[in-house]
């Protein structure tokens, strides 16, 4: 079992691996832990914008969506692994509270606003960096279009888009 400070420092130290296969470089790519928070405060961010939804329950689905990659890292969308299945069987294996690992089947599951909620904002925060990169002069113009892409047809989907156009506006400008 993965105990919890080991959790912790993978975590802190994994390099998000879409960004450097981009090309930006180990020392200036966001790391997991980074992402997740930022995740996490997108998601209280959004679903305070909303009325019957758990704002704590979807920042803490948010917050811990991609621990499973504490053990197996951070996996490209690009490579050719089932990454759903392969994150579950890393979550088993990690020595967390079953509230933690009930978060994490809730933002996979999709079944509540509360996880859809955590995944759009999983997918904003993946946005918000890539404007930061291609700023920086990083070419990641395709995976920033997609996600992009991607947000506002979840965010339909389920009748959120108002809200999440909203945020979008406040980050663009």
């Amino acid at each position: 079992m993965v105990k919890i400070n080991e959790l912790i420092y993978s975590l802190n130290s994994i390099a998000r691996s879409g960004w450097m296969i981009k090309g930006v470089e180990p020392c200036k790519a966001e790391t997991v832990s980074q992402h997740l928070f930022a995740s996490a405060l997108i998601a209280l961010e959004i679903s305070s914008s909303l009325e019957n939804v758990d704002k704590y329950k979807a920042a803490s689905i948010a917050l811990i969506h991609d621990i499973g990659e504490s053990i197996i890292g951070d996996i490209s969308k690009t490579a050719s692994v089932d990454k759903s299945k392969t994150e579950k069987e890393a979550i088993e294996k990690i020595d967390v509270n079953k509230d933690i690992k009930q978060l994490y089947t809730l933002y996979e599951s999709g079944n509540t606003l509360e996880g859809i909620i955590a995944k759009i904002s999983d997918l904003l925060s993946t946005y918000l960096i890539s404007l930061k990169y291609e700023k920086e002069g990083y070419n990641v113009r395709e995976i920033k279009n997609n996600v992009r892409e991607q947000i506002i047809l979840l965010s339909k989907k389920y009748n959120i888009e108002n809200n999440v156009i909203k945020f979008l506006k406040k980050i663009e400008d």
